[in-house]
């Protein structure tokens, strides 16, 4: 979904002045995706440079996954409705695009959800929205949004449910259904370890920016954050996966996304005929080595073996 973004941002700065027809036809298919972004992902939409967002955050309700992948096949459908009537055949490419990769984060969603304990960062994910808004760069009338945010989170804000309790049902609501893995280790410890030092970031940035009444706000976030690192520690730490190993479905899922064609198989076969190969070529090698040194064993390993000890 960020590549959506960043592809109209590109056009409209390459072509500031005066934008040729096949990119605002491309920036109008573009903001169909966009538009899905600022929904479910308002703090990073907004970093970004989404208008009207400042005062939105992100939701964990329990449908909130199967909501955004219905609105991704149904931008999805129009696109290829708008590409099966296109001519021009720059827009025609972008438009391929744009369904390849909401094509991608719909698979991406089914296979996370089907893979993992749904697991979130709660607070690192509130600094986040707090910093974004808290910022030199972000122009001073933006920043007071960060206490309409701040109620939201923590639920003051009638309608709203602490995000702090969405995360914790999600993960309870889960932790019996078959199959699915808990999140690594060493990134809930990490999370555990920033906790504290966003916890007192958000703080400091509120009295650094002079946020007018923050003070009954920021101490209802910082009870709820709290609570919900003890949440982490006694529930979630101990459903925690010490084994780097991760589901193929995961391992596909990456390798597509950053554009490898082939699949975990085919790069398993590769790889071991890479290193037999390579084992191959060592032994004859070894061999070599080990009649000019005159070594009991020509086996590669035994004669690196001894190589170490000069």
């Amino acid at each position: 979904m960020r590549f959506a973004l960043a592809v109209i941002l590109l056009q409209t700065i390459a072509f500031s002045q005066a934008p040729p027809a096949w990119v605002v036809k491309s920036n109008q298919n573009t903001q169909l995706l966009i538009d899905i972004d600022a929904k479910y992902q308002p703090e990073g939409a907004a970093a970004e440079g989404v208008k009207g967002l400042d005062d939105q955050i992100f939701s964990l309700a329990p449908d909130m996954n199967e909501r955004e992948r219905a609105d991704l096949r149904k931008a999805k459908q129009e696109l290829e409705r708008r590409l099966a009537g296109e001519k021009d055949p720059l827009v025609k490419q972008d438009l391929q695009i744009l369904i390849g990769s909401a094509d991608k984060d719909i698979r991406a969603s089914e296979t996370v959800e089907k893979s993992f304990l749904p697991y979130n960062d709660v607070t690192g994910r509130v600094f986040y929205g707090v910093k974004s808004l808290l910022d030199d760069q972000v122009t001073p009338e933006r920043r007071p949004a960060v206490l309409t945010r701040m109620k939201k989170y923590t639920g003051m804000t009638p309608g709203f449910t602490p995000v702090v309790e969405q995360a914790e049902q999600r993960f309870r609501e889960k932790l019996n259904t078959p199959g699915l893995l808990g999140p690594s280790k060493l990134a809930v410890q990490k999370d555990l370890e920033n906790a504290n030092a966003y916890v007192t970031g958000i703080g400091l940035l509120l009295e650094k920016y002079k946020i007018q009444g923050y003070q009954p706000v920021y101490a209802r976030l910082k009870e709820q954050l709290t609570a919900y690192d003890d949440f982490v520690r006694k529930e979630v730490l101990p459903k925690a996966r010490t084994d780097f190993r991760l589901p193929p479905a995961i391992y596909a899922m990456n390798l597509e996304r950053v554009g490898v064609d082939y699949t975990p198989a085919q790069l398993e076969t590769l790889a071991h005929k890479s290193f037999t190969d390579i084992q191959a070529q060592m032994e004859t090698l070894a061999a070599k080595i080990a009649k000019e040194r005159g070594l009991k064993s020509s086996d590669y390993r035994s004669v690196v073996r001894e190589l170490k000890k000069d």
